[in-house]
């Protein structure tokens, strides 16, 4: 069967990625084809920068359910590494794409590349359209003053402590995907024990620090919640941030559980506080404030 082709990383799956796969399956729906993106399982960056590890918005499973969500048929997950990163454009078409997927129309954006040196892009698929009998069609970028959406702006935002445009930009809260293990405990003592979230995918990137008004997903299970990422200065002095959340009058032991926590609004900076019973009075106005926002419904329109 011929498809409508699109290829990209797909970093955290925000609105210019929406408006070019929303053009995938518009143009699928249109000529009765089945609707196909390929992308991969890790950053291009991690193989091309000798297994650094990039930021990421999304790990490659949750990118992927995220895709098929918006409606596209199909999702091929490819692994970048350096066997592929030295694969000629050329090639890279011919088995990846055509001999794979016989594409109909080849959709990209303004930033899609594939093959050795990025070299296979727009105009070489128009030279290549004739070869193959495809058609390329081009999506025009999505705009925020001046400035082109891209998985780097949202990642800017959010390492400065904008969410609230992250969020808008991404088209929906920006969430860290992880396991709950074991904290320090102190959280309980002060009446406020928390779920702490050792991260699915150590490369994801972690917002500035500060207290975020959260909703907790595991399961079935939903939660609203405050979240703190930092290095809680003023009893553990670590080093390395940490993410933890207090849900919401829960108390019950998620110790191993997945959850998704989604961060709606960002609240205060992180900061130290002269003792434990100063920090207990901050958290309790923290706790305060997050129940008046539930109660009263404003909470966030990204949920």
């Amino acid at each position: 069967m011929k498809t409508v082709l699109s290829i990209g990383n797909f970093d955290g799956v925000h609105i210019g990625h929406q408006k070019l796969l929303s053009k995938v399956k518009e143009l699928a729906k249109e000529r009765n084809l089945k609707s196909v993106v390929i992308t991969y399982d890790n950053h291009p960056a991690q193989t091309l920068n000798n297994n650094s590890c990039p930021y990421i918005l999304l790990p490659p499973e949750h990118k992927r359910t995220k895709i098929l969500a918006l409606g596209i048929d199909e999702v091929q997950l490819l692994h970048f590494d350096e066997k592929l990163a030295k694969t000629s454009a050329e090639d890279f078409l011919r088995e990846y794409m055509v001999s794979k997927f016989n594409p109909a129309i080849i959709v990209l954006g303004y930033d899609s590349h594939f093959g050795y040196q990025r070299r296979g892009d727009y105009n070489f698929l128009l030279k290549q359209s004739k070869n193959f009998g495809f058609e390329v069609e081009y999506v025009e970028p999505v705009l925020y003053n001046n400035r082109i959406v891209s998985s780097s702006l949202i990642r800017e935002m959010l390492i400065s402590g904008n969410l609230y445009m992250a969020n808008r930009l991404l088209g929906y809260p920006y969430t860290l995907y992880g396991t709950v293990g074991k904290g320090s405990g102190i959280g309980k003592e002060l009446g406020y024990p928390t779920i702490n979230l050792q991260l699915e995918d150590l490369c994801q990137l972690i917002p500035y620090k500060g207290v975020y008004f959260s909703i907790a997903r595991s399961r079935s299970l939903v939660f609203y919640g405050l979240t703190n990422i930092g290095i809680s200065p003023t009893l553990k002095h670590k080093d390395k941030a940490e993410i933890e959340t207090y849900l919401l009058d829960i108390q019950r032991d998620f110790n191993g559980y997945s959850f998704a926590i989604s961060l709606l609004h960002y609240l205060r900076e992180e900061r130290m506080f002269p003792d434990k019973d100063a920090l207990k009075r901050a958290i309790e106005q923290d706790v305060t404030f997050a129940k008046k926002l539930v109660d009263n419904k404003i909470i966030c329109e990204f949920q």
